[in-house]
């Protein structure tokens, strides 16, 4: 059987773009474009050198390799994460290999096999259309449903930086003033604590798995969000809870912010 590498390495690529954004759009990730582009040419040179090699000629090699290129692609791709989230994302990934394989595998035999390269050819182009087409409605979805944005946490002079996600299921309050309370890892939070610890007061809450909690607040110096015309603007002494874990495990954002805190602002 003849294979022409340039073929093979730009269906490869096509083929792996198509398997990240596919998995995104599965886990309501957002989409890194380049990262994932850049991932998928990678992977493309990786599956090139490993035809090119002949480690496909022999199975536990072949087995290891494979596996071990897969792992850091998917790595490549999510960026950084925990251990049991970097686990999903690889099973997810063979698992949506597999779907879009099978698919196309299952086309192939209704036309027959000559025209399977042109199958792969032009079913990872109608797949690529088809996640461009949807692209912008899932951006949309994206945009009202999970919104990163950058804050700054200011606490007896000193300043904390990260992103926070504005999230409608964040309806917590500070119990006597009824003030809005963002959700922020304890991680993120102890650099302001080196000079003198806060305040705490204790306020119950509750959430999916945990039907009823408690969380320490304190009420911070000042909470500045970028707004989307670029500027910095404030909230003066806004209640903080401290989450003993990260509040989220891909480390995208380091802050759950209050819907009314941000409409206030």
């Amino acid at each position: 059987m003849k294979i022409y590498l340039d073929i093979f390495f730009l269906v490869n690529v096509g083929m792996n773009f198509c398997v990240f954004v596919m998995e995104s759009f599965f886990q309501k990730r957002r989409i890194h474009l380049f990262r994932l582009l850049g991932t998928s040419v990678l992977g493309g040179v990786f599956i090139t050198i490993f035809l090119i090699s002949g480690i496909h000629r022999y199975r536990l090699l072949s087995f290891l390799a494979y596996g071990a290129g897969s792992a850091v692609l998917v790595r490549l791709a999510f960026g950084r994460t925990t251990v049991h989230t970097w686990g999903r994302n690889f099973i997810l990934y063979y698992f949506t290999s597999f779907l879009l394989s099978g698919v196309l595998q299952y086309i192939q035999s209704i036309i027959g096999k000559q025209g399977s390269l042109l199958l792969i050819l032009s079913g990872t182009g109608a797949a690529l259309y088809l996640l461009y087409y949807f692209l912008p409605s899932f951006r949309k979805y994206e945009d009202r449903t999970a919104l990163y944005i950058p804050v700054r946490l200011w606490y007896k002079g000193r300043r904390i930086q990260g992103k926070g996600l504005l999230d409608t299921g964040n309806q917590l309050t500070e119990p006597f003033s009824g003030k809005p309370v963002v959700i922020s890892g304890r991680d993120f939070v102890t650099p302001l604590f080196d000079k003198e610890a806060p305040l705490f007061r204790t306020i119950p809450f509750h959430a999916i798995g945990t039907e009823h909690g408690t969380l320490q607040v304190f009420q911070a110096e000042c909470l500045e969000i970028r707004t989307a015309d670029g500027l910095w603007r404030q909230t003066e002494e806004p209640w903080v809870a401290i989450y003993n874990n990260q509040v989220s495990a891909d480390g995208e954002y380091e802050m759950i912010l209050h819907p009314d805190l941000v409409q206030q602002i």
